[in-house]
């Protein structure tokens, strides 16, 4: 019985330590997604990473005018933080979250549309906290 604790005990760490290099680390992506996993942040983060992704009017103005490209914008997802006191979660059938994070030095709050039967995003519109709303239609 304890050779067979011994030779399971040496197989799970050969594997751990197999799992472990390499340049893609799987033990250590793994390790995070788990440790991620509570983290309401990045749920509602996840679920707004959408290739598909559409632009309202508003935001389309608002793009023109602080001379920002949609995939900088998009960049607020990395790292961002869900302000959940501005954003209605309750809301059907499509729920509104406010996205904070810093983006080529300004401080974008952007509003995204995430309607869960159809699976789509869309970006309602964004405000920089130094500068009054622009775009309002």
């Amino acid at each position: 019985m304890g050779r067979r604790f011994l030779f399971f005990g040496l197989g799970a760490l050969i594997s751990i330590i197999f799992l472990s290099l390499g340049p893609e680390n799987r033990m250590k992506k793994t390790f995070y997604a788990y440790i991620d996993y509570f983290s309401l942040d990045k749920r509602v983060i996840y679920h707004l990473e959408n290739d598909s992704t559409t632009f309202s009017t508003k935001a389309e103005c608002q793009l023109v005018y602080y001379s920002l490209s949609k995939d900088d914008l998009l960049e607020v997802l990395e790292g961002g933080e869900v302000n959940f006191e501005k954003s209605q979660t309750e809301k059907r059938p499509c729920q509104y979250y406010v996205v904070e994070n810093m983006i080529n030095e300004m401080e974008l709050s952007v509003t995204f549309e995430f309607c869960d039967k159809a699976n789509t995003v869309k970006v309602m519109g964004f405000t920089d906290k130094t500068e009054k709303e622009v775009c309002d239609f």
